[in-house]
C-alpha cells in the first residue's frame, strides 16, 4: 500500500507544479500594420522557476518568414521597426512557430521582467513590426 501511495505521489508531481502557474502580465495585441492580420490575447506566466509567453486561443497572425517575439525596454508607443530588435534594449524570447491559436514560448532564464515595458512581434528579416502591447502587471 505504501509503495502504491508513493508511486501515485510521484506521478502527480508534474501536475502539481504545472497547476501552480501564476499570471504575471496579460494583455491584447495591438496591430501595427493595416496590411497584416495580428490579433488576440497574450499572457506572461510563471511555472515553477520558468516564465513563458502564452498566446491565447484567439491569437492569429499573418504568416511571415521571420516573426519573433521580443521584450523591449521601450514603451510600446515608442517602438518602431528600427528599434524593435535592438539588442541593447530588447531580448529575443523566441521564433514564432504557430500563427493561430494557443501556444507558449519560454522566456530566456535570468530575464528580469521588471526591466521591460512592452512585448512585440517583429519580422526581423524584413524589419517589419507586426505589433505588440504594453506590459501591464496582472493585478
Amino acid at each position: 500500500m505504501r509503495t502504491q501511495l508513493l508511486a501515485l505521489f510521484i506521478l502527480s508531481l508534474p501536475f502539481a507544479v504545472y497547476s501552480q502557474e501564476k499570471t504575471l502580465y496579460q494583455g491584447e495585441w495591438e496591430n501595427d500594420s493595416y496590411f497584416t492580420t495580428f490579433e488576440g490575447n497574450w499572457q506572461i506566466v510563471q511555472r515553477g522557476e520558468d516564465m513563458y509567453v502564452v498566446l491565447a486561443d484567439n491569437f492569429e497572425a499573418k504568416k511571415a518568414p521571420d516573426l519573433k517575439i521580443f521584450l523591449s525596454k521601450h514603451d510600446y508607443s515608442d517602438i518602431s521597426a528600427k528599434n524593435a530588435a535592438d539588442s541593447k534594449t530588447s531580448v529575443l524570447v523566441a521564433q514564432l512557430t504557430k500563427y493561430k491559436g494557443k501556444s507558449s514560448y519560454k522566456i530566456p532564464a535570468g530575464t528580469d521582467l521588471s526591466a521591460y515595458k512592452s512585448i512585440l512581434v517583429h519580422c526581423e528579416k524584413y524589419s517589419k513590426l507586426w505589433g505588440g502591447s504594453q506590459l501591464n502587471p496582472d493585478n
